[in-house]
């Protein structure tokens, strides 16, 4: 009797252990993306544009970004809208095609862009964008153009506080983005610190920063003040986090530490298109937003 009384003891015991086990299984969270903007225009490039909503959707994401909104075949801001709406995707921000307006010439061209702009971001739903549009002019010096972007984007601030977007200027690099004015953190942060608008921000892309700064953590610490968005891609390559050689972890760890709230947009592209290796790699490194 006492024997029987303790295999039904251990066999409960047993039992309850399995149980909870399973109902940890089944509790156990999915991946955390939330912090997170997909970029549609780096990933799922092996099918048209139209149908990444839905693989977005089914990699677990809830936010986005993109580049242009006018992208032809009927294809603008209102069908984007639909199809972000139909598969539950929220957007962030997006990359419409800007002037040189680095050339004072260019800048009512600016102003129609900025016009356009903030009608297709109402549609769309966001409230920021990147802008870029820092080419080098032939034949101005390096000071006539830093003069003639600053004077550009102060020409456009009133109009983005009146709207309540913001603009994000984003620095590239001389590594594989020649012909630019504005590279890696310092130039792009004295400007926008100078312009001094609430509207007009830095899009501090690591991948860009990596190539042109190092010392990312820092250089962010230094410029954190003007930072409106913040975008990854590990180098060499511009693929996912661990596959080349920026520590994502500390990094994303570092920023989300000195109080970067924004999602981090995921402009870089999957390597060898492996959009469920991609999601696997980023999916533990953020929990901050």
């Amino acid at each position: 009797m006492v024997h029987l009384s303790r295999r039904k003891a251990l066999a409960a015991a047993v039992a309850g252990a399995a149980a909870v086990n399973l109902s940890g299984a089944r509790a156990a969270p999915a991946a955390n993306l939330s912090g997170y903007a997909v970029n549609l225009d780096t990933w799922y490039r092996d099918v048209p544009f139209e149908q990444r909503f839905a693989l977005a959707k089914q990699g677990g994401f809830k936010f986005m970004e993109f580049w242009r909104a006018a992208r032809g075949n009927g294809v603008d801001a209102a069908v984007i809208r639909r199809l972000a709406d139909e598969n539950g995707l929220t957007i962030i921000q997006y990359a419409p095609d800007a002037p040189w307006f680095s050339d004072p010439a260019r800048h009512g061209e600016l102003v129609k862009m900025i016009e356009t702009t903030i009608a297709d971001a109402r549609i769309l739903g966001c409230t920021q964008f990147t802008l870029t549009g820092h080419h080098n002019v032939e034949g101005m010096t390096r000071e006539a153009m830093i003069a003639g972007y600053t004077t550009g984007l102060m020409r456009i601030a009133p109009m983005l506080e009146s709207a309540g977007i913001t603009a994000l200027v984003e620095p590239f690099n001389t590594v594989n983005h020649l012909n630019h004015l504005l590279n890696g953190s310092r130039p792009g942060y004295a400007m926008v610190k100078s312009v001094n608008s609430p509207r007009i921000k830095m899009l501090w892309d690591f991948y860009h920063m990596q190539l042109e700064d190092g010392d990312l953590i820092q250089k962010f610490k230094a410029g954190f003040d003007q930072v409106g968005y913040v975008q990854i891609g590990d180098v060499p390559g511009r693929h996912e986090p661990g596959t080349g050689e920026v520590n994502h972890a500390n990094l994303i760890h570092a920023i989300r530490a000195m109080g970067y709230k924004g999602k981090i947009g995921l402009e870089f592209m999957p390597l060898n298109d492996n959009w469920r290796a991609a999601v696997k790699a980023v999916a533990g490194l953020d929990t901050g937003a």
